[in-house]
């Protein structure tokens, strides 16, 4: 089984070719998983739904981003399986981009965890303002006969597909992903062509509980590389009580991240990480970037609630 994935993961990191980045980035990834491994879908018992807001650096290079994600098991012919959904919205200036995918992953239990594949399918639609301030660009920066400066809001529409796998134990989890498999390339009213294509991912985690102790120390990585630019976060979390987390992660390169959460009792989790930027980009003065995230977990193991029955001494 585990040469399967090997093979797999050989498979996804061979089988891609970039001509321009897309897919955005996000610093709570842990909480994240469905938005970059389809597999992931089924992988936890009960509904799982969890959505995350980011707003990195300010003004003219203001990037916000959205994501929400939903996912639970199922039975499918006597299959262990999962459906997930994911919606994406971010917005990059004048360009915004949003995907909405479907997701079915399939599980086979093994001895000390469980294997899951999956794959998703969707619509990738991208979208220009032209809101160009045409008084301030003169000489040869803007030439009023070229054709390829959209004078008027600009929008195209592609099918999208991704795939991956994903092995998961109670202290133990690890996925490989390769998104846009098909190339999308999106149709600007047949004048403009954005082609998008794979970003292969990586994740790992461990879950290490300290003896004599209610605290949990919780390594895990990140990475991500479209072939022209690479993210590799390493995150450490240490959680207190099953309900309160913070942590550190450092991004290569590019950022120092402070983590911080807490699961109220009746489910609902809170989290937030701030980045601070190490790169040359904090030198424009563009400021951090915040990150909220809000998740939830529905049991729906009827099998597993408590029964209740009556007693005729307390009819």
């Amino acid at each position: 089984m585990f040469r399967r994935i090997l093979i797999f993961v050989i498979f996804c990191a061979a089988a891609f070719h970039v001509n321009s980045q897309y897919d955005p980035q996000f610093s709570q990834n842990m909480f994240n998983k469905l938005a970059v491994n389809p597999a992931f879908a089924g992988a936890n018992e009960g509904i799982n739904l969890v959505a995350l807001n980011r707003n990195q650096w300010r003004g003219n290079m203001a990037i916000k981003t959205t994501v929400f994600s939903g996912d639970m098991p199922i039975k499918f012919m006597g299959i262990d399986a999962g459906l997930g959904l994911n919606i994406l919205n971010d917005e990059i200036g004048n360009f915004t981009n949003l995907s909405m995918h479907l997701t079915y992953a399939v599980k086979w239990e093994l001895d000390k965890g469980s294997l899951s594949l999956g794959v998703n399918a969707g619509l990738l639609n991208q979208s220009l303002k032209a809101m160009w301030n045409l008084d301030n660009l003169k000489g040869d920066v803007y030439d009023a006969t070229d054709g390829n400066i959209p004078l008027t809001d600009q929008s195209g529409s592609a099918f999208d597909a991704g795939l991956g796998v994903y092995y998961n134990s109670k202290k133990f989890y690890a996925g490989a992903s390769l998104s846009h498999i098909n190339s999308p390339e999106a149709n600007y009213k047949n004048e403009f062509n954005f082609k998008t294509t794979g970003t292969f991912y990586l994740l790992g985690g461990y879950k290490h509980k300290i003896e004599d102790t209610a605290y949990e120390f919780l390594p895990s990585f990140f990475f991500k590389t479209d072939r022209r630019s690479i993210q590799l976060d390493i995150n450490a979390l240490v959680k207190y009580r099953g309900r309160y987390w913070g942590g550190l992660t450092y991004r290569y390169q590019d950022a120092i991240v402070l983590l911080a959460g807490i699961e109220m009792k009746n489910g609902v989790k809170f989290g937030y990480s701030y980045d601070i930027s190490t790169s040359a980009i904090a030198a424009t003065g563009n400021g951090g970037t915040h990150e909220i995230m809000v998740g939830y977990n529905l049991d729906i193991n009827f099998e597993k609630r408590t029964k209740r029955y009556k007693s005729v001494r307390y009819l």
